[in-house]
């Protein structure tokens, strides 16, 4: 009989991207893997689409905005606790799985907190320079935690820890980048700039995106722009022109990735180290209201590493991206130095080593 082990994450693709890329390669080694994630994350419709075995609590994070809507949701938080606490004691002891696999996102810590309590061993994949409070509280009850980022080391202080880098999509292919902008319907002698504010979009950037559409179209730069659900009709009834592509939602990054000459993301770590896999020169503009900044000190890693060009939020409106943007795709030696210095950062192997030190540890 195969053994069992659960793998919980979700709520962004973050989260979700490493629980799908360590349960392939463990299915693929004979593991029966179940997933556990949340109702209101993106998972939902990606494990219904896929055919996954999984399980879904009705659990949100902590809403760190201020608003009725987010209080109600806080109030009630207490609540869906002790409803996804009780509901994965149960589903844990009917699979008695040998592991639990928690990637993060409030799907992770129900699951995670239920097996340190059965005294099943626990395995946490933290993917950014400062763990998150999961991370820090089960420190010491996990049997592994495999970090993103060397740093984190200093942080947690514990000897359960091993730098492995983040696991990234194991569907991810570098194509060439000519070919790839042909079947995406982009000029090969054009710049093309990939904007991806994250698996639901960014609302801050697509407003500056849009609010200076005519910066990118008199620069004569293509534009492959993942807006995310909640901006795409809007933008989509806005913009009309054949060098620049919307989509609310990007199936393909391989292509999207290896078609383009200049990425701007936000700065969560597994869309940076899927950068660092396809060599993309970067600009980073952090998330501001991310879980302990973040997402800042990722991007203030990388560019200590003179492997981005930070941006922070607030100087959109001073112009700071259009003036990054050109400066690097107008100077070819730039681009290369961001574009070399991303790969050196890259760990194309972080998911085998994941997988073989869970294998030794469970076996």
């Amino acid at each position: 009989m195969n053994k069992i082990i659960f793998i919980a994450g979700g709520g962004t693709g973050g989260h979700l991207f490493p629980a799908i890329s360590i349960g392939s390669q463990l299915t693929k080694n004979n593991f029966s893997v179940i997933y556990i994630g949340s109702k209101y994350g993106i998972e939902k419709e990606y494990f219904k689409k896929n055919s996954f075995t999984y399980y879904l609590l009705n659990i949100r994070g902590l809403q760190r905005t201020l608003s009725f809507r987010s209080l109600f949701i806080n109030i009630l938080l207490p609540f869906r606790f002790i409803v996804s606490y009780l509901l994965s004691m149960k589903i844990i002891k009917k699979h008695n799985p040998s592991a639990i696999i928690g990637t993060g996102g409030y799907a992770s810590a129900i699951p995670l907190i239920v097996g340190s309590h059965l005294k099943i061993p626990i395995i946490i994949q933290e993917q950014n320079s400062i763990p998150g409070m999961i991370t820090k509280k089960l420190s010491k009850k996990a049997s592994k935690i495999f970090l993103g980022f060397e740093s984190s080391k200093q942080i947690l202080n514990s000897n359960n820890c091993i730098y492995t880098g983040n696991p990234i999509r194991n569907n991810l292919k570098i194509l060439n980048k000519n070919n790839s902008k042909k079947k995406l319907g982009f000029d090969v002698n054009k710049k093309l700039i990939l904007i991806i504010g994250g698996s639901q979009g960014a609302h801050p950037i697509n407003n500056h995106i849009l609010n200076n559409i005519t910066f990118y179209i008199n620069n004569n730069y293509q534009l492959l722009w993942q807006c995310g659900n909640y901006d795409y009709k809007n933008i989509k009834n806005k913009i009309n022109n054949k060098f620049i592509k919307i989509e609310n939602f990007i199936d393909d990054m391989s292509l999207a990735y290896s078609s383009s000459d200049l990425v701007i993301s936000r700065a969560g770590a597994i869309a940076i180290s899927e950068l660092t896999y396809f060599k993309k020169a970067m600009i980073l503009i952090p998330l501001p209201n991310a879980a302990n900044n973040h997402q800042k000190i990722n991007a203030i890693y990388f560019e200590k590493q003179k492997a981005c060009i930070r941006i922070n939020q607030e100087k959109l409106c001073k112009g700071d991206l259009e003036k990054s943007i050109n400066n690097i795709l107008n100077n070819s030696e730039l681009l290369k130095k961001l574009e070399s210095n991303s790969n050196l950062l890259s760990n194309p192997n972080a998911t085998t080593q994941i997988i073989n030190e869970t294998i030794n540890l469970i076996l």
